[in-house]
């Protein structure tokens, strides 16, 4: 099993802060509109900005560490999960179509993302945070051992 490229933890603690910015910025205003002491609110807003985000920024380590990948000789297993840890195989018979992408932040840090389809919506299978050459490659060796012509 391999691990996903570490600058993927670069793009998940972006993501996470500006999730985190938007409940932060939520939670300010309800605060501000509550009436509360300045003493209390202000013990609030720090505690409350602490809590969000602090918290995913400390999930995106756990996230990262259990993210796994391999390629078994008839299937492709991912692992994955903070909180209930999953374990995807999807033999390569099924595979049907293989996407690589990347949005702007990913393109940035250089990092792709490899989408599999099948002919089952409960199998489609995704790998993040891959190095751009990697994922390319990954593309092709599934591909390949899929038996598709168009490999090349």
């Amino acid at each position: 099993m391999r691990p996903i490229d570490p600058r993927v933890r670069r793009q998940w603690r972006i993501e996470a802060l500006a999730g985190s910015g938007f409940t932060l910025a939520i939670g300010v205003i309800a605060l501000l509109t509550a009436s509360l002491s300045r003493l209390w609110t202000a013990v609030l807003l720090i505690g409350l900005g602490a809590l969000i985000v602090a918290g995913p920024q400390a999930l995106v380590e756990l996230r990262y560490r259990y993210w796994r990948y391999g390629m078994g000789a008839d299937t492709l297993v991912l692992e994955y999960g903070v909180w209930t840890h999953r374990q995807s195989m999807t033999p390569y018979f099924r595979v049907q179509n293989v996407d690589v992408s990347q949005g702007p932040l990913e393109r940035w840090l250089g990092l792709k993302r490899l989408t599999i389809r099948t002919a089952s919506a409960f199998t489609d299978a995704t790998i993040p945070g891959l190095d751009a050459a990697e994922a390319e490659n990954l593309r092709l060796l599934i591909l390949e051992r899929a038996g598709r012509d168009a490999a090349v």
